[in-house]
């Protein structure tokens, strides 16, 4: 067992040495030592104290009284002062020795002579190969994806955009909802917003360029002046939140208190319960009537695409 609150009784501390002696000598099955991973200590007599741990089996409301043990400095392999690793930080050690590049390239070209950073880069354009085709459960592409992005550098804070942050849900939270469901015993339903970033309100003036190779023709020189976000702007994703919040907000669903992207309604016992990731909502109710009533409100402010019963999401 690992833990990492320990409260540790030093009014029990033996100091006597018959007494250590007693303990590590026992052989009662119905008791084990345990040596702690400390710095170890020496002392006068060329000697280390490491501490160690009696710990009982047997059901009992007294604290495990705890001991010290000496050590031959002779007897200790390597460094006493540097502590003892533990057997997973051993295995960390040689995984992260035997698996990853060990310098930090400064140039492309020392990243391409380094089989571990070439491998860390496939990894990253394989990404965003799948970034760009959707795939079902079993790996078949059933949609291509493109987007018109804004070119997010050239956005000056303060002028272009103020505040960025927007909450998502996290994968313990979509669980935890699973989990939910379970005990109420709803089936959970998924639906996604299309292009759900192109429906958030801009607070500032943000002006964009004509995309090359679809430049009107009767107009080259002149710009876009974006109402709504597009991809690609850093406020983006917390203009598509707030709107979509109010949105739910203003259909008397309740914000959660302490996860920002759950929405619940009660009425009398009917629970209705969503959970909102980024454009995809999943969401679930004790009354079908309650999910077809969302569905609808929806569909009628978003472009919606209802994907169905909850049977694949975020790779789960």
């Amino acid at each position: 067992m690992e833990s990492s609150n320990v409260v540790i009784d030093d009014t029990r501390l033996k100091s006597n040495d018959h007494e250590e002696e007693d303990v590590l000598e026992d052989d009662s099955p119905l008791e084990r030592v345990v040596v702690t991973p400390n710095v170890g200590t020496s002392n006068d007599n060329n000697e280390v104290t490491q501490p160690i741990t009696r710990v009982s089996l047997l059901d009992s409301n007294e604290p495990a009284p705890w001991v010290r043990r000496l050590h031959n400095k002779e007897d200790v392999i390597g460094d006493v002062n540097e502590g003892v690793r533990t057997r997973r930080q051993i295995a960390n050690l040689i995984s992260f020795t035997c698996y990853t590049s060990q310098i930090e390239p400064k140039k492309v070209d020392e990243a391409l002579n380094d089989e571990f950073w070439v491998l860390a880069m496939q990894e990253e354009l394989n990404q965003f190969e799948r970034m760009r085709n959707k795939s079902d459960e079993n790996g078949n592409i059933v949609r291509n994806k493109a987007r018109l992005v804004a070119q997010v550098y050239s956005q000056i804070e303060g002028i272009d955009f103020e505040e960025t942050f927007a909450p998502v849900a996290r994968l313990e939270s979509i669980r935890l909802l699973l989990s939910i469901s379970c005990v109420h015993k709803f089936k959970l339903h998924q639906m996604d917003v299309k292009s759900a970033f192109l429906n958030g309100f801009l607070q500032e003036k943000v002006f964009v360029e004509q995309p090359k190779g679809f430049v009107d023709a009767h107009h080259p020189n002149h710009v876009y002046r974006l109402k709504k976000a597009l991809y690609g702007l850093k406020q983006a994703p917390r203009a598509w939140y707030e709107r979509l919040t109010q949105f739910l907000v203003d259909n008397n669903y309740t914000r959660g208190s302490v996860d920002k992207t759950l929405f619940i309604k009660k009425e009398n016992d009917e629970l209705f319960i969503a959970q909102i990731y980024v454009d995809d909502i999943v969401f679930g109710s004790t009354n079908n009537t309650k999910v077809q009533q969302f569905v609808d409100v929806m569909s009628h402010e978003f472009e919606m695409s209802l994907v169905g019963e909850l049977s694949y999401f975020l790779g789960l």
